[in-house]
C-alpha cells in the first residue's frame, strides 16, 4: 500500500491505537515486524502481528491513547512513545516507521505494562 509523503503515519497508527483497531493498523505495519507485547517478543510477520495486536485490543479495550513523545530519529525513521489506558491497566506504547522509497511501515512496536 502506497502512503503519500503528505500522509502523517503517526496519527494514522495513533488514531488506530486509540480505537484499539488491529486490522486498520495492519495497513501500516512492516511486512517483518518486531515486536514485543506484553512479553510476546520476536520478528512477526504482518498476519502474526495483527493477531497479537487483536488479542491485546480485545483483553485490553482502549479508554485513552495519549502521546508523549515523537519525532524523527533520522531522515528516513520517525518514532512515537504514548500511553494507552485500558480497564486492564495502563501500557507505554512505543514505535518506530521507516521510510523506504515512497512507503512508510512500522517496523518496532513495544507494548508494556506501567
Amino acid at each position: 500500500m502506497f502512503f503519500s509523503a503528505t500522509k502523517d503515519i503517526c496519527s494514522e497508527v495513533n488514531r488506530n491505537i486509540m480505537a484499539g483497531d488491529a486490522q486498520q493498523l495492519s495497513k501500516y505495519l512492516a511486512p517483518m515486524v518486531e515486536m514485543s507485547v506484553l512479553g510476546n517478543d520476536g520478528y512477526f510477520s504482518r498476519i502474526q502481528a495483527v493477531s497479537i495486536l487483536s488479542e491485546f485490543f480485545k483483553n485490553n479495550p482502549p479508554k485513552d491513547f495519549t502521546v508523549k513523545q515523537g519525532g524523527s530519529a533520522s531522515e528516513n525513521t520517525k518514532f512515537s512513545i504514548g500511553t494507552y489506558t485500558s480497564s486492564g491497566g495502563v501500557f507505554k506504547v512505543y514505535y518506530v516507521v521507516k521510510r523506504e522509497q515512497d512507503n512508510e511501515f512500522i517496523y518496532k512496536l513495544t507494548i508494556e505494562k506501567k
